[in-house]
């Protein structure tokens, strides 16, 4: 029998994934660290406040199993692109040339970025996190999340030009 927090663990795996695409760049490792990133929330279910909100709480859990994942690989990450996000159904076979190059070229970019940088355009753009959410998963001050997201943009904006 589930319990309504499994239920919520599981709801939430689609966007554990598209969190650890963001910060991984492996479509497969992002799959297994969705996994153990779960399985570790489970363990430590007892520590969640359900008076707070939940996915900032699941979020941190994930980062720290990315982080974990990337000491074990030792190399930096690449942000993730999700094609199917991107591409659309009904395009012909030239606009899907075209979109892989723009996410192969958007990826090379995001691998020159800091991981703090790599990890809030994610937070943003790949999860379409709000400021005030990307504020309590990180723990900064909303402030701080918006001009270190220009500073992001700014530093992506760059890489992409020199591509």
């Amino acid at each position: 029998m589930s319990t309504p927090f499994d239920l919520l663990l599981a709801a939430s795996l689609p966007r554990v994934h598209r969190a650890a695409l963001g910060l991984l760049g492996d479509e497969q490792e992002a799959r297994e660290i969705a996994q153990e990133a779960l399985l570790r929330a489970h363990r430590a279910r007892d520590r969640y406040d359900p008076a707070r909100p939940f996915y900032p709480w699941l979020y941190r859990i994930v980062r720290n199993a990315c982080a974990d994942a990337r000491d074990r690989r030792r190399h930096q990450a690449v942000s993730g692109l999700d094609s199917d996000r991107v591409s659309s159904p009904e395009g012909s076979a030239l606009d899907a040339i075209g979109q892989r190059e723009a996410i192969d070229r958007v990826r090379a970019a995001m691998e020159t970025l800091t991981e703090e940088h790599r990890e809030i355009l994610s937070l943003r753009h790949f999860q379409d996190l709000s400021y005030s959410e990307i504020a309590q998963v990180l723990g900064l001050p909303k402030g701080t999340v918006m001009s270190r997201l220009y500073r992001a943009r700014a530093a992506l904006t760059l890489a992409l030009e020199m591509t």
